[in-house]
């Protein structure tokens, strides 16, 4: 009886207490001037007897609430600014939490997710996108919204607020929110005790018993990030969707070093294989998986993902690394873990097996709000929430796998999830430890210890292997009527000396990847070595590309056509393509002995698991050497493989697409001339000249869509791009006119000419087409080839692709070519004249500077000199830090008009760009002579020009993010000048001041 007493009563109690529960005032906003408003802090809270304290302060106003996640389309900062100058989508009202209830006023939440579209890099959600995670400025998740439920609020007028303001419901007091003071029991200038105004710069605030929010969220607290998420996550391993793609699941990583004594290739599969999962769905404690939240920080803004991988340490002494322990404290210490990415760069980041072995070492720091971001903050072990983060080889982020670059299908702008398939993360050592920065990213090598090269016969540390190095292979290069026309012997260490001998072209040169078994074809060995197109046409300098080529080795002889043997093929095993013939000196991570039994035979090298469901050795098997060819797959043709190849022999034929005998060779002598405005020469080419250009010419099948619908057709020919860029193309180029001897012409624009990756739709799985100025043609599918006739179009035929599945482009061919022209576009500058917000960066200077061995010479140019220099200004897209479209001029192109004559300016020793905070970075060394003079490949194949920017997106560039003029949408901060170099972040130098380029030589200069 008490039960049901105390029962009744307390249901009693809850009905009186809601019913004395304070009423919501109810306010009018069609009567506010938000523009004046005492919340915000722009109009500095009301506060009038000083124009700068304590809100309008650009550690306020310029804190940034950043919209990101794989449901946007790209990852937008908004400054406070920004949010506070609108007028539309802002709401007062008021709202209850456990503290009570207050009248709040700030941005509707679906102003800012569905309104703020403005510019070219406006904030856009993507069809899957569903629901919104709001995260503290720690990135601590605090409620998870369903979108429709956003604009649900919005349309009955009680909307999901960001706010920036707080007031009494009397309305006698207003401010807006301050940050935390440094430490417990200090306040922040501008704090209201009445109104208890900090934990800002902006709060979540909404109905908190109408929207069931996932997260337990009672106080309104701050809010930094808006975090969009998608319906369906794929998780974080690449085994389904795009992620499931073999580009992925088949690259390999590849573990060396003196203390491990062996070199191991495996790829992201077997890697991420090794983990495996509890009921509850996270890694395996005590296994060699991880997941847990990490905190990072770059120099300009701190952020927290969770990632999932592989426990580096645990890794490596599964694959026969020495503990800590048995090292001992000496050893452990000087023994040093390295990273290497796919483009050959080492990380600046290295660990001690030691510092690997201890995760306490790595923490999870919060950034206190008393940071201002300029190294002067004086950390406290309050920062410091927890230790225990092992270093990890990541292959997902925020339950999303990495893909490799940001043009991948999978890839996630408001995710940024490119930089894989996997990476190296790892926690902070300390508060100002730049963790974020130093990510490896596209990690290819794990290099513990000293780096040997036990996959080389010549650098092994094994001498039985060494003196196969002095085995060798010949090659020899006839005509057709067997004149000799080039002979060569090369030894086994030459060969692998084209990987990785010094000055050596590796990125060109070195082929590393899986390749079926011809008598096992549903298993795959990791080979390494040279591309057969690399060593015939660069190294020997094969003088044409029509043939054959016959490969001679273990009583075997292989013969295919050279056009075969210079397409790639495919893995049938593994659904990997993409892969090169190859000449091979090495097979998963061993040198290729003759036999099993062999000196230097090693059959497979133990592992040391701690899971019985993980393998217990590596299979090595390295016969079938020293040399080996390996041929993958094509078409119907399966992968084949020629073992202690001992010879290598070219035989050329003539060109059958060119104008060589009969009435074709009558043609040979017609022209073709390159010129117009947006040329820095006129070029003049024969036929003969184009067809003796054997190393550049194509034959690609082409789709001709036209009145009679989708055919197939084949030519022979120059990509006319490359033509263009020989003639020199200006930096305004503009549209290309292609006329006929007959005087009938089409106009192009030059990015149709310049697109290397269009489909043949009629047939798409075949190899990507560009823009042809044929010479020949031939059967599709079909042997045989004849030069072009004017019967045929010839002698020469522009065959441009089909730009989209329905595009037609049988009226863009041109037939009979005999010009090329170029026009200049009338330049229409983003210059910082544009606007007086802009204008006091116009004196701003930047030098340069020429040097040699005894003398210099140094020249400044204002901001407004440089914008002025037409010829020189380039718009592109890059992709880049994911700037977006960006303007500058041509940074090489400005050297030479200034300094072309200088003599060594042709072969700098040093091109160093230099920042105002003084950071530097030599692009020479990062890019070489052709990305200064030529562009740097972007993630599409495009060569995009190193520039000296002025404006992204549309907007000058300006100082500092507290500007007047900053834009997070545009990302218009870190100038008025900085470097864009496309694809090297640490390139793209911010803050640029001056360019040091030195040049070998002494005496005076200009």
């Amino acid at each position: 009886m008490k039960r049901i007493w105390l029962v009744g009563m307390l249901l009693l109690a809850a009905v009186m207490l809601s019913g004395c529960r304070e009423e919501l005032p109810d306010i009018d906003n069609s009567t506010i001037d938000f523009s004046t408003s005492e919340y915000k802090h722009i109009t500095n809270g009301g506060v009038t007897e000083d124009e700068k304290l304590p809100y309008n302060i650009d550690a306020i106003t310029g804190a940034t609430l950043t919209v990101e996640g794989p449901g946007v389309v790209s990852s937008t900062p908004l400054s406070i600014r920004e949010l506070e100058n609108r007028t539309e989508g802002l709401f007062r009202g008021a709202y209850e939490d456990s503290s009570g209830v207050r009248i709040y006023e700030g941005v509707d939440l679906y102003t800012v997710l569905y309104e703020m579209t403005g510019g070219d890099s406006g904030i856009f959600l993507t069809d899957t996108a569903t629901h919104v995670e709001l995260k503290d400025c720690n990135r601590n998740t605090l409620a998870v919204i369903p979108l429709d439920q956003v604009a649900q609020a919005s349309q009955e007028g009680r909307p999901i607020l960001l706010a920036y303001g707080v007031g009494k419901t009397d309305g006698s007091l207003a401010a807006p929110f301050v940050f935390d003071a440094k430490a417990e029991g200090e306040h922040s200038l501008g704090y209201v005790d009445e109104l208890d105004n900090e934990d800002g710069c902006l709060r979540l605030v909404y109905d908190l018993d109408r929207w069931e929010a996932e997260g337990d969220y009672k106080t309104f607290s701050n809010v930094a990030y808006l975090y969009v998420r998608e319906g369906e996550e794929p998780g974080y391993k690449h085994d389904g969707g795009p992620y499931g793609s073999a580009d992925y699941g088949e690259y390999i990583l590849t573990f060396r070093g003196d203390a491990l004594g062996a070199e191991l290739d495996l790829t992201v599969s077997q890697l991420e294989a090794l983990v495996r999962y509890d009921e509850n769905g996270e890694p395996q404690e005590g296994g060699l998986g991880w997941r847990d939240s990490y905190s990072l920080a770059n120099n300009a803004y701190w952020y927290v993902n969770e990632y999932e991988g592989l426990d580096l340490y645990r890794l490596l002494c599964y694959l026969g690394m020495d503990s800590a322990e048995e090292l001992g404290r000496a050893e452990s210490r000087t023994t040093i873990v390295t990273f290497q990415a796919a483009d050959g760069r080492l990380s600046p980041e290295s660990f001690s097996v030691e510092a690997l072995s201890y995760p306490d070492a790595f923490g999870f720091y919060n950034k206190n709000a008393a940071d201002p971001g300029d190294g002067s903050y004086v950390p406290t072990n309050a920062d410091l929430v927890d230790t225990g983060y092992p270093v990890l080889l990541a292959y997902g982020v925020n339950r999303y796998p990495y893909t490799v670059d940001r043009g991948d299908e999978g890839y996630l702008s408001g995710l940024a999830n490119s930089g894989g398939p996997m990476r190296v993360v790892f926690g902070k050592t300390q508060y100002n430890h730049a963790n974020g920065s130093n990510q490896v990213q596209y990690v290819s090598q794990v290099i513990v210890g000293e780096d040997v090269l036990y996959q080389t016969h010549l650098y092994a540390d094994d001498p039985d292997c060494r003196a196969l190095a002095e085995e060798s292979v010949r090659l020899e290069v006839v005509d057709e009527e067997g004149k000799q026309l080039l002979e060569r012997t090369l030894s086994v260490g030459q060969v692998e000396n084209l990987v990785y001998g010094e000055g050596a072209d590796r990125a060109s040169a070195s082929v590393k990847d899986r390749y079926q078994r011809p008598d096992q074809p549903d298993q795959s060995d990791v080979y390494e070595g040279v591309s057969l197109e690399y060593l015939l046409m660069d190294y020997a300098g094969l003088p044409g590309t029509v043939g054959s080529v016959t490969f001679s080795g273990g009583g075997e002889e292989v013969t295919v056509s050279l056009e075969d043997l210079f397409l790639p093929g495919y893995n049938s095993a593994t659904g990997k393509s993409g892969l090169l013939p190859m000449l091979a000196f090495a097979k998963n991570g061993a040198p290729l002995v003759g036999a099993a039994g062999d000196e230097g035979y090693t059959e497979s090298l133990p592992l040391y698991p701690t899971d019985s469901q993980d393998p217990a050795t590596y299979w090595v098997d390295n016969q079938g050497g020293p040399l080996t060819v390996l041929l993958p797959a094509q078409g119907e043709a399966e992968a084949r493989q020629i073992c202690g190849v001992t010879s290598i022999r070219v035989e050329l034929e003539p060109d059958p697409y060119a104008h060589l005998e009969g009435e074709a060779a009558a043609l040979a002598d017609r022209t073709v001339t390159l010129s117009g405005p947006g040329l820095t020469q006129e070029l003049t080419l024969t036929v003969a000249e184009l067809e003796s250009r054997q190393t550049q010419t194509k034959t690609m099948d082409f789709s001709l869509l036209d009145q009679d619908g989708l055919t197939q057709q084949r030519y022979r020919g120059i990509p006319v791009y490359q033509l263009l860029t020989e003639a020199g193309l200006c930096n305004n180029a503009g549209e290309v006119t292609v006329t006929s001897a007959d005087g009938t012409s089409v106009t192009l624009p030059l990015s149709l000419l310049k697109g290397v990756n269009y489909t043949n739709y009629a047939a798409p799985e075949k190899q990507p087409v560009c823009a042809l100025l044929a010479y020949g043609t031939g059967p599709v599918d079909g042997q045989g080839g004849a030069p072009l006739t004017e019967e045929t179009g010839g002698p020469l035929k522009l065959v441009v692709p089909m730009d989209g599945e329905d595009a037609e482009n049988g009226e863009l061919w041109v037939e009979n070519v005999v010009s090329i022209q170029v026009s200049a576009n009338q330049v229409d500058t983003w210059s910082h004249a544009m606007s007086d917000v802009y204008s006091e960066f116009l004196d701003d200077t930047m030098t340069l500077t020429i040097r040699n061995d005894d003398h210099e010479w140094t020249r400044d140019y204002t901001v407004e000199q440089l914008e002025a220099m037409d010829s020189l200004i380039v718009r592109d897209d890059y992709a880049v830090l994911e700037l977006g479209t960006c303007e500058g001029i041509d940074l090489w192109g400005l050297v030479l008009q200034e300094a072309g004559d200088v003599p060594g300016i042709d072969q700098p020793v040093s091109v160093t760009a230099y920042a105002s905070d003084g950071y530097k970075n030599d692009l020479l060394s990062v890019f070489a002579m052709d990305g200064l003079e030529q562009g740097v490949l972007d993630p599409e194949g495009q060569r995009k020009k190193i520039i000296i920017a002025y404006a992204i997106n549309g907007a000058p560039l300006v100082d500092e993010e507290s500007h007047e003029g900053y834009t997070g949408t545009a990302g218009n901060s870190s100038g008025p000048l900085r470097i864009i170099a496309e694809t090297v972040q640490g390139a793209s130098v911010k803050y640029f001041n001056k360019l040091v380029v030195t040049v070998p030589g002494s005496g005076p200069i200009g």
